[in-house]
């Protein structure tokens, strides 16, 4: 009886172990994409420089943990495409992100894909006619301007481009110098300022300080020990 119990209790300590590690991998994975968290405003384009048929939109990126492993919510106002979608990350299955995403007219899109040179590419799992086929995400100036490039299939691995929504991260200034400090859940750059034990730390998005309010001993925690893991790296 001893004997199945210590098993039953080791199959349980390793599945938490397990969880806890894929939970930890898909953080790090999506923090590569840390710059997309914010509020935005957009402008789309079906062809750059031209006005015609251009729209505006607003847009927010913001971490959720509230499933089985963290993931970055995209919710969209006035999209010509998306209205949310949740991008996730599963390193050793193949592609390294999947875009969850609801579209406009509420069908259910898959996106496969993975970042390269700080691009990310991803591709539907299914063509449909109205939605895009390839969705390509980059960042320039320093994290301030977003730009999604929407195209549709015209063949195998062939696209041609719908259009492209120019974001610009708001309170950014962009085009000034703006100061930063670190969000720390997530180590990403941080604007909202939470309290613990009468000290002022900061998070990055709204996913974040429902993630720090549930437990904010532990996020502290973790978080000196990542600074003191960096610290040591740096002076060894």
């Amino acid at each position: 009886m001893r004997r199945v119990t210590s098993i039953l209790l080791a199959s349980v300590a390793l599945g938490f172990l397990g969880a806890n590690f894929n939970h930890e991998n898909a953080k790090q994975a999506l923090t590569k994409l840390q710059t997309y968290v914010g509020s935005w405003k957009g402008v789309g384009q079906l062809q750059r420089g031209s006005r015609r048929g251009a729209w505006l939109e607003k847009s927010e990126w913001k971490w959720s943990f509230s499933g089985d492993a963290p993931t970055l919510a995209f919710s969209v106002e006035q999209g010509k495409y998306f209205k949310t979608a949740k991008l996730s990350s599963v390193a050793g299955k193949g592609s390294s992100y999947v875009l969850d995403a609801t579209t406009v007219d509420g069908k259910e899109m898959k996106y496969l894909g993975d970042l390269k040179k700080g691009v990310l590419v991803l591709s539907a799992d299914k063509v449909a006619n109205s939605a895009p086929a390839r969705i390509t995400i980059r960042t320039v100036a320093n994290g301030k301007r977003l730009v999604m490039l929407y195209e549709r299939s015209v063949g195998a691995d062939q696209y041609r481009r719908m259009s492209e929504v120019g974001y610009t991260r708001e309170g950014s200034n962009f085009g000034k110098g703006v100061t930063y400090v670190e969000c720390v859940v997530t180590g990403g750059k941080a604007a909202i300022p939470v309290k613990y034990e009468g000290r002022t730390y900061y998070v990055c998005c709204g996913g974040c300080r429902e993630y720090f309010e549930d437990d904010p001993g532990a996020v502290i925690a973790e978080y000196k020990a990542r600074k003191a893991e960096e610290k040591r790296k740096l002076d060894s």
